[in-house]
């Protein structure tokens, strides 16, 4: 057996070895951590987070269930042990001995011998799957993919025991696996659920005790999971409940992500192996086809086990669901995605191998013990054949030969990520220094995305291009869809974003070559982008170049500064270019708040003194800035991407806020007009030709004023709204003759600069009519296009208080200025100062001086209403407005000191209390059990 162990354990060596060389173990998905970044670690869970490449910051207490581990890192890099070490013993050590462990007490449970274990073991983690998984830095799941045999089997003698002990040590381990990775009890849950239902159908008879064992583990176990999560799931139910991104709820994001086949799925090839490049599948390879093989042939060697069973349905589970909308049966997935609830964690299919492995190992585990049993009594005469070829040896030797083939790019030193040395070391090194030693406040912004050895810190935060074009102000400035990233050159107004949003650095890596194979196109591409970006007139200086060039801007705000100037902008974010027009504009000395991004941002001058501009609308679209969100109407929220087949919206379809690249691209390419306008945060819904839309709405009140905010442009025609026969009202929403749009497109080497001319559509708010019934709503249009953003029923003294207080404020109508008087409107008179103290990433402590008139004070964070500004001396407390559709804003009258507190964080010390005290619990139940067995 020892010798036997020994020959795992080399294996294990070969296959491993290169993670703990001397290299830095970075990949796309584990960054090099410096001693910064692990000392701020050791801190107490907290809800705001702009660690990674979040640099403007998110709300993270969905994340917190990690906090554990990350505390654990930051009391270990407290104490000056560094990362390296630390990812190589608590990262790549720990996921070795669990593994190891978890896998052989699963094998050993189920009676497979000495051998079956050892190849069992082999398998679990030799596999394309658990490796290119570790290669891409995805350690939280690695971890959780060690644990989850020991948690199913501790679940199984729990269940089996009915002691009190048992579920204890379930609960304990469901625990530990949440902490690496909380998505994977989902899977966990799935392999209980298939067991119960197993043990139900072999068990007929004993249904009552069945479902009595797994209820009482049930509610033990989650009573443990939310006493210890408490510190995050408290903030969850009193501040806000954590929510996925938006498109992760769509059906689209399956088919755009479901990489793997069902050839994939039966040889548990990983679809990316081994380069592991997003979208490149790699073929169907013959040598992966005898594992399918080894796991067929253990319910013919063993008909009756029981056991083969569960982990054949395990199995087929796991194998379907991989596939996720691929053939066969491609529909399934999208609608189990769509209705199922939590599926929504699992966009990417290829989760589902954790059951695969965990099921091929068993089933391999049991074919090598049979075929080995077999192989031992085989009676031959040659002794040859008996000694050297027909026995379970070399069966187990060739089967292990075998699997390290399968991953030969692994000991070749083929792999990309963590299991080979980080490309352009020394070039990071170099810069990393530079941005360290600059000791003021300054972001680092990444193209695309930030490099896994890139610094950042707290001074330092990290952002990236490929996220920044999400937001709203960077993605009005890109031109097109294939060059994503041209907003940086295209856009007036991007040196002024770059200004508020606090970004001193720009770093462009060149590719990394192990992963893309360069055509000369791409290579020159690279350098002309390069070269454009060093010359745009707000870049100071190339400080580096090629490989690793880092630029600097020549201005970025601090953390925290005063704007003297605040404007509510009634109207589109195309203001941003007549802006930039102006000699001398500076954004961050001007607050500009949006209020058509989303429902009642008027009210956010309401009492306050403050320039109201219309830019393009008139006073009924400023009116309709006061409206409660819970009185708009969104069409959209009834309708599919897709044109609809119902009869009561045949043909309409929609698209969201965040579709706006797709959409604008849309609109020109499709009908050459184009658009910039807000949508409240409903979406569009959409008619291409004559169509008719029923909306049911308990609003529809008789007698009521109906509102619409329609988009009028030179495809347009007529809008009718009806009430049953009765028509309501009907606008016409075809513009004669538009004003022209031009787009500019910069060219590079021989390929020209495009000027592309659209015809300019608008959206407004019309007023239909009155209603007449409380019956639902028709809308015909007719038309090349029309489009409808939102519907609106109010009193009509209600409409008439909202256009009553449109006249109590200061009201531009940015068209009738002229340049003197635009030069006039942007000017400083004054200079506030402002210092600041962080305590933590959820409290800041502010200090304002020499304030002739209110400002905004901005933090340059992402916009989030539960930050809070509270002034100390006088206990008054305001929330923060939007400023640029993007960072926040308070509202400051006078000199003092302020903290700015994120709200949610005030939970999260009485969920820790409950936390802490869940522990001593577990203690005192694990002391208790121990006592009754003595």
């Amino acid at each position: 057996m020892k010798i036997h162990r020994t020959g795992l354990f080399l294996i294990l060596i070969i296959i491993y070895s290169r993670l703990f060389s001397t290299f830095a173990n970075v990949a796309n998905d584990l960054h090099f951590a410096f001693l910064e970044n692990l000392k701020e670690q050791l801190t107490l869970p907290m809800s705001w987070s702009a660690r990674g490449a979040v640099g403007l910051g998110e709300y993270a207490v969905f994340v917190l269930w990690n906090w554990p581990l990350n505390y654990l890192f930051g009391v270990l890099g407290g104490l000056g042990l560094p990362y390296t070490l630390l990812i190589k013993c608590l990262g790549f050590g720990l996921f070795i001995i669990v593994a190891v462990w978890s896998i052989s007490r699963i094998l050993e449970y189920l009676n497979i011998s000495e051998f079956g274990r050892l190849i069992g073991i082999l398998f679990y983690l030799s596999n394309s799957y658990i490796l290119l998984l570790l290669d891409g830095g995805q350690l939280n799941l690695a971890l959780a993919y060690s644990l989850l045999p020991l948690t199913f089997l501790l679940y199984k003698k729990g269940e089996e025991t009915k002691s009190l002990k048992g579920s204890i040590l379930f609960a304990i381990s469901t625990i530990v696996l949440s902490i690496f990775d909380i998505r994977i009890l989902y899977l966990l849950a799935l392999l209980i659920f298939l067991n119960f239902l197993v043990t139900l159908f072999l068990k007929p008879n004993s249904i009552k005790d069945i479902i009595g064992s797994n209820l009482k583990m049930a509610l033990l176990s989650g009573a443990i999971f939310v006493g210890f999560h408490a510190y995050w799931i408290i903030p969850s139910l009193f501040a806000r409940a954590p929510s996925l991104p938006t498109s992760y709820g769509r059906v689209f994001q399956v088919d755009l992500l479901s990489f793997a086949s069902l050839g994939h799925s039966l040889t548990l090839l990983q679809p990316h192996w081994y380069r592991n490049v997003f979208g490149k599948i790699t073929e169907l390879k013959l040598e992966f086809m005898l594992i399918p093989l080894l796991v067929l042939l253990a319910p013919i060697f063993r008909r009756k086990d029981k056991n083969i069973a569960f982990w054949l349905i395990v199995l087929v589970v796991g194998i379907f669901m991989i596939k996720g909308a691929n053939p066969p049966l491609p529909q399934v997935y999208p609608w189990l995605f769509t209705h199922m609830p939590g599926l929504s964690f699992f966009r990417d299919p290829t989760k589902f191998f954790f059951l695969v492995a965990l099921s091929y190992s068993v089933l391999i585990g049991i074919t090598v013990d049979e075929v080995s049993q077999r192989l031992s009594i085989l009676k031959i005469k040659s002794g040859f054949l008996k000694s050297y070829i027909l026995n379970p040896k070399t069966f187990v030797f060739l089967l292990a030969v075998y699997f390290l083939l399968l991953v030969r790019p692994i000991w070749l030193g083929q792999m990309t990520g963590t299991f080979s040395p980080p490309i352009y070391q020394n070039e990071y090194e170099e810069i990393n220094s530079l941005v360290e030693k600059d000791s003021s406040f300054g972001r680092v912004f990444w193209i695309p995305t930030k490099a896994p050895l890139g610094y950042s810190s707290f001074k330092h935060p990290s952002v990236e291009a490929s996220r920044l074009v999400e937001k709203r102000p960077f993605a009005i400035g890109t031109v097109g869809t294939y060059e994503i990233f041209n907003y940086l050159r295209e856009a007036p107004f991007m040196g002024e974003l770059f200004d508020v949003a606090g970004i001193r650095y720009i770093v462009y890596p060149y590719p990394d070559t192990r992963r893309e194979e360069l055509k000369q196109d791409n290579i020159d591409y690279y350098y002309a982008f390069l070269d454009q970006l060093s010359n745009l007139p707000w870049v100071e200086s190339r400080v580096s170049d090629p490989p690793v060039p880092l630029l600097k801007v020549k201005e970025a705000q601090d953390h925290f500064f005063i704007t003297n100037n605040t404007y509510l902008v009634i109207g589109s974010d195309k203001i941003y270019n007549d802006l930039a027009r102006i000699e001398g504009f500076k954004l961050s000395n001007n607050a500009l708040i949006f209020a058509e991004e989303q429902p009642a941002v008027g009210n956010t001058c309401k009492d306050r003194p403050c320039t109201v501009i219309l830019y393009d609308k008139n006073e009924i679209d400023y009116a309709a800035t006061f409206i409660d969100k819970s009185n708009f109407i969104f069409p959209a929220g009834q309708l599919e991407f897709s044109p609809s087949a119902n009869s009561g919206s045949s043909g309409w379809w929609k698209r969201e806020t965040l579709d706006l690249l797709w959409w604008r691209n849309f609109l020109q390419e499709k009908y050459g007009i184009d658009n910039q306008d807000f949508d409240f945060g409903g979406g569009w819904a959409v008619a291409e030709g004559d169509k008719q839309l029923t909306i049911n709405d308990k609003k529809f009140t008789k007698d009521n004023k109906l509102l619409a905010r329609l988009m009028l442009s030179n495809r347009g025609g007529r809008m009718n709204f009806f009430q049953g026969d009765q028509e309501v009202g009907e606008i016409d929403t075809r513009i004669e003759e538009p004003e022209k749009v031009e787009i500019k497109l910069t060219g590079y080497a021989e390929i020209p600069d495009q000027i592309f001319e659209y015809d300019e559509s608008e959206v407004r708010w019309f007023e239909i009519g009155n209603l007449v019934s409380d019956q639902h709503i028709t809308i015909k249009a007719e038309g090349e296009i029309n489009v409808v953003n939102s519907l609106v029923s109010l009193p009509q003294a209600e409409f008439d208080r909202l256009r009553s207080l449109v006249y109590k404020d200061n009201i531009i109508h940015w068209e009738s200025l002229g340049n003197d008087a635009k030069n006039e409107l942007v000017r400083v008179e004054s200079s506030p100062q402002v210092s600041y103290q962080r305590i933590n990433p959820t409290h800041y402590k502010v200090s304002i001086e020499k304030i002739a008139s209110p400002v905004t004070l901005a933090f340059s964070e992402t916009y989030d209403p539960l930050w809070e500004i509270t002034n100390i001396e006088t206990g008054q407390k305001n929330t923060s407005y939007p400023l640029y559709s993007l960072i926040n804003g308070f509202y400051v009258d006078k000199d003092g000191e302020y903290e700015i507190y994120f709200s949610p964080q005030k939970y999260v010390y009485p969920g820790l209390a409950i936390s802490g005290m869940t522990v001593f619990g577990i203690i005192a139940l694990l002391y208790y059990s121990r006592k009754r067995q003595q």
